[in-house]
C-alpha cells in the first residue's frame, strides 16, 4: 500500500479504497487528513484488493459538518446504516472512529463465523507452510493483560491472527486469520516500546476514554501468511497482577464451556451450530487460567502449556 500511496489518498477521498484483511475485503474512505496519514502509517503493509473484488464492509470517516473539519474538529464513522450506532469523536482520534468501524461490522455482521472476543496467535508445527498450525485463543476481561500478551507473543516467534476477534469455521473449527493493529493502552505502552523500539507503532492517542492508546503494527510475516487457517490448540484466560510469582489453573468441562461460552460475540445468533462446536472444543482442548506477573513470565507460561498439548 505505501508504494501506492498517492493513489491510496486518492480512493480514501473517493471512499473507493479497496483492502485485505484476512478473509474480508474492506472499503473505506475519508477525506479528513489526518486520518489518511494516521491509517496509511499503521496499514501500510496491507494488501491492496481489486477494483472488482467484493467488499465485506463499508465505512466512510468524516468530518460531522464543514464547520467542524477546522474548528475544533469532529468526525463520525458512517456504515451506511439508517440508525447510526456511531459517536463522534475528535478528529485527532479519528482512527479511533476508524477502528472502532470497522470491529463493529465484523462483529455483527459475520456470523459466517463463530466469532470470540480474543487474542489468538499461532505456530507452525513444522517448516512446510502445508502443515497445520497451532492456535492459543486468549480471552478475559479489558484490562486482564489480553492484548500485552497477545503482542508479545507475536513478536516473539507466533503468526498473530488477531488482538480482537477469533474466527472460527463451526464446521472444521478452524481459525482464520483477522490480523489487525494491536491497541495498547497506558502502562502496556511502555513495556512493549521497551522491548520493540518506536519505529513499530503509531503516534500516541490521548485522552481517551481508555486513556492513552498507540497502535502496534502487525509483524510483516503475519501479514504474508494472513490466508493461512490454524488448529485451536489452547484457550487461556490471562490476568496480570503485579508482583505476582504465577499462578496456573486449569479449567474443565462445564466450567471450560460456560468461559469459552461467554468469550463468544455472536453464539446466541448463530444457535445450534455454535452450542456444538464450542462443545467439541471443550473435549478437545486445554483450558486454563494464567495468573503472572510479567510478560517474560506469560510468554513462558504459554509456551510451556503449548508444549504440553502436543
Amino acid at each position: 500500500m505505501q508504494e501506492n500511496r498517492a493513489q491510496v489518498t486518492r480512493d480514501l477521498n473517493r471512499g473507493k479504497l479497496k483492502f485485505k484483511v484476512g478473509p474480508f475485503v474492506a472499503r473505506i474512505g475519508t477525506s479528513y487528513p489526518l486520518l489518511q496519514r494516521d491509517f496509511l502509517d499503521i496499514y501500510g503493509g496491507y494488501p491492496l484488493a481489486g477494483p472488482d473484488e467484493f467488499a465485506h464492509f463499508n465505512l466512510k470517516v468524516d468530518p460531522v459538518s464543514l464547520l467542524r473539519r477546522w474548528f475544533k474538529p469532529k468526525v463520525i464513522a458512517d456504515g451506511g446504516f439508517i440508525a447510526s450506532p456511531f459517536v463522534p469523536l475528535p478528529g485527532d482520534l479519528s482512527i479511533l472512529a476508524l477502528e472502532m468501524g470497522l470491529n463493529w461490522q465484523v462483529g455483527t455482521k459475520s456470523d459466517q463465523y463463530l466469532i470470540y472476543h480474543s487474542g489468538v496467535v499461532a505456530r507452525d508445527t513444522g517448516p512446510d507452510e502445508g502443515q497445520p498450525s497451532r492456535a492459543v485463543l486468549m480471552a478475559g476481561e479489558s484490562g486482564a493483560g489480553k492484548s500485552t500478551l497477545t503482542a508479545g507473543l507475536a513478536y516473539s516467534g507466533w503468526r498473530l491472527f488477531s488482538d480482537e476477534f477469533a474466527l472460527m469455521d463451526t464446521d472444521d473449527l478452524l481459525l482464520y486469520p483477522y490480523p489487525r493493529p494491536i491497541s495498547l493502552k497506558n502502562q502496556s505502552i511502555n513495556v512493549m516500546v521497551e522491548r520493540l523500539g518506536e519505529e513499530v507503532f503509531s503516534r500516541p492517542f490521548l485522552n481517551t476514554i481508555k486513556g492513552t492508546i498507540r497502535y502496534l503494527k502487525v509483524p510483516a510475516e503475519s501479514l504474508r501468511q494472513g490466508h493461512r487457517p490454524a488448529q485451536l490448540d489452547l484457550v487461556v484466560f490471562p490476568n496480570y497482577v503485579e508482583g505476582s510469582p504465577g499462578h496456573i489453573e486449569e479449567f474443565v468441562g462445564a466450567e471450560a464451556f460456560a468461559m469459552l461460552r461467554g468469550a463468544s460475540v455472536n453464539s446466541d445468533r448463530l444457535g445450534r451450530p455454535a452450542f456444538d462446536a464450542i462443545s467439541e472444543l471443550v473435549g478437545r482442548c486445554r483450558f486454563y487460567g494464567l495468573q503472572y506477573g510479567s510478560l517474560d513470565m506469560a510468554i513462558k507460561m504459554v509456551e510451556d502449556l503449548m508444549e504440553e498439548t502436543r
